[in-house]
């Protein structure tokens, strides 16, 4: 009876191990982007629909994650600097790709479309500092208006 109770308890043991390492494992996991930046006065927000980040200094890399339909939605984006450069990358999909470049000298407005559907990275690096920047990404439907104004 007492090497029942044993076997139980190390069984219980070797199974708690096991449900801790692939918990750690699919928490992590989940995106091969992260985020890491110097920052001052650094705000920034990111829900389903929309992401912005605005700043006084920034350097690094941040990460936004955005859910679209697919082919009736897209991505409106807008980004300014002060000082400095940053390239803006986009992610459908698995593959890595230059949305745009911003700099002190040209601000950009652009719209992203022909999405498949899912989940969309928005990845802002910048590898100098930057100063005084707004950046921001809203997924819309293709009538021009945000989501929350979609009719149907």
């Amino acid at each position: 009876m007492k090497e029942k109770n044993i076997m139980k308890k190390r069984t219980f043991k070797a199974f708690i191990a096991v449900f801790a390492v692939v918990a750690i494992l699919a928490l992590t996991a989940c995106s091969s982007y992260t985020s890491h930046y110097k920052a001052v006065a650094f705000v920034h927000t990111n829900t389903a629909k929309n992401a912005e980040m605005s700043f006084s200094s920034f350097k690094g890399t941040m990460v936004f994650k955005l859910k679209i339909a697919g082919g009736e939605e897209k991505i409106t984006c807008s980004a300014s600097l002060g000082e400095g450069s940053a390239k803006v990358y986009y992610d459908c999909g698995g593959a890595k790709k230059e949305l745009f470049s911003v700099d002190s000298e040209n601000d950009e407005d652009g719209t992203l479309r022909g999405l498949s559907g899912g989940t969309v990275y928005i990845i802002v690096e910048a590898s100098e500092t930057c100063k005084q920047g707004k950046l921001k990404f809203t997924v819309e439907n293709n009538t021009g208006f945000p989501e929350k104004y979609k009719q149907n």
